[in-house]
């Protein structure tokens, strides 16, 4: 795997991760 590969995959995942508690605290601002 080349170094670019690999940042975009930890890009990807890290963006994963932010986008689940983005959304996880908007359900809880929301309630």
């Amino acid at each position: 795997m080349s170094l670019s590969e690999s940042q975009i995959f930890i890009a990807l995942f890290i963006s994963l991760v932010t986008g689940i508690l983005a959304v996880r605290l908007g359900i809880e601002l929301y309630k």
